[in-house]
């Protein structure tokens, strides 16, 4: 495990933004016929847009092992940002190449879907930019009414078919098809992701591990805990402050996999806790389930036993505000032996919950303290009075509270790899 978050996440970047597209860059250079010499940049970046899309692709399946290295809300941050870049590069590489027929037109669909379909994703599909952004994460609040959760999948989905349209394309360039060298890594990084994506698919349809609803509670209004009874030894690896991806697949609507916080500890009652509050379409039908519906469950995803596994010598403090606080009592409950300062914030008293559950657990344990308030905690005035040198912070909730935290442990030289800040971003 590399322990410096910052460092796995910028070698991520380089990794994808370099040494992915360098074995293309390098056997089109050797093979491309000197009489395209003028035209080889241009070439070259629509061959880097190709692998980028690649990469995207793959990384919209979810691999576990990058989760654990940089978090499900970093991967998607690099997923967005690429495909940005890739269609960048093949705007470039198409503006500056004359072609005609087949070549032209299977390369303008191709350009013309990646660019329709980024629009819409940047409003329904990167969190990372409609949380940073308040009137485009308006417009897509607005828009929600109309394009539910499950369409929004499907029309993410066409960047499938684009790509296919870019195969279909460099198939039909004689002088690129000339070069073995190139064609070989070609056809190997499309047959990787190709099977990844067939694969991961395929399982999320036909072989999700399943749970069934055997209980249901309204906790506030609008806000409901589910129980799901699964077999434990499908889930035994479930980590404290993991979350999951549900579907309903027998219920319209709730057929497309959606994360969610896992509120428990998993032990052998094989009973997987989950508390949603009713923000969007899936969020308020999910409410409706009645018990007994089966529900699909791919899991676990998260950084945080991944940071306390990295500092298991050090104190855990929480900071948590509004329904952040799910991630969190997992960790409590999971690691009983470790002093935890729990700081939880909500705008008003209404908006708490587990209280009850939270001053039980203190009350049970000398090395739990737990400090609720309406209003954000003065972060200087924390980290000064109330936290040990030896300390790893672990951060989940609203963006303004993880912004605020992350700055203010940055202020202060904090170790990047004591503090990470898991941003529920999608």
């Amino acid at each position: 495990m590399l322990k410096k978050f910052p460092y796995t996440f910028g070698l991520a970047w380089l990794v994808v933004l370099f040494v992915i597209p360098l074995p293309l860059i390098q056997a089109l250079a050797l093979g491309l016929p000197s009489i395209y010499a003028s035209e080889s940049l241009a070439i070259q970046l629509g061959s880097i847009a190709y692998v980028w899309f690649l990469t995207a692709i793959y990384l919209s399946t979810r691999p576990k092992w990058i989760d654990r290295l940089i978090g499900l809300p970093n991967m998607y941050f690099i997923h967005g940002v690429l495909s940005i870049f890739a269609i960048g590069l093949a705007f470039i590489h198409k503006t500056q190449l004359s072609s005609g027929g087949l070549i032209r037109m299977t390369g303008n669909w191709a350009f013309d879907l990646f660019l329709g379909v980024m629009i819409y994703s940047l409003v329904f599909m990167a969190g990372w930019l409609t949380n940073r952004i308040k009137l485009l994460g308006a417009l897509k609040k607005w828009l929600e009414k109309i394009f539910k959760h499950e369409l929004s999948v499907w029309i993410h989905r066409l960047n499938i078919i684009a790509v296919v349209l870019v195969f279909i394309h460099v198939q039909l360039i004689s002088y690129i098809t000339s070069i073995h060298s190139y064609m070989a890594i070609f056809y190997l990084y499309t047959a990787f992701v190709t099977v990844a994506y067939l694969y991961k698919k395929i399982k999320d349809f036909r072989f999700l591990p399943v749970g069934h609803l055997i209980a249901k509670q309204e906790l506030k209004p609008n806000f409901f805990e589910f129980d799901i009874k699964v077999k434990y030894f499908q889930f035994r690896h479930l980590k404290p402050g993991d979350f999951v991806f549900i579907k309903i697949p027998e219920q319209r609507g709730l057929k497309e996999l959606h994360p969610f916080s896992v509120v428990n500890r998993i032990d052998k009652t094989g009973v997987v806790k989950l508390a949603i509050r009713g923000d969007g379409d899936f969020t308020k039908k999910i409410q409706q389930l009645e018990l007994g519906e089966l529900i699909q469950i791919d899991g676990g995803y998260g950084r945080f036993n991944e940071v306390i596994t990295d500092n298991k010598h050090d104190d855990l403090v929480l900071v948590t505000g509004g329904t952040g606080i799910v991630p969190m009592l997992s960790i409590i409950e999971g690691h009983p032996e470790r002093k935890i300062d729990l700081f939880y914030s909500v705008h008003n008293q209404n908006d708490q919950v587990y209280i009850d559950q939270l001053n039980q657990w203190a009350e049970d344990r000398n090395n739990l303290t737990v400090n609720v308030q309406t209003g954000r905690f003065k972060t200087n005035e924390v980290l000064t009075e109330k936290i040990s040198k030896q300390s790893t912070f672990l951060i989940s909730g609203p963006r303004a509270l993880g912004k605020n935290w992350v700055h203010a442990l940055s202020d202060r030289h904090i170790s990047s790899h004591k503090y990470y800040y898991e941003e529920f971003n999608w």
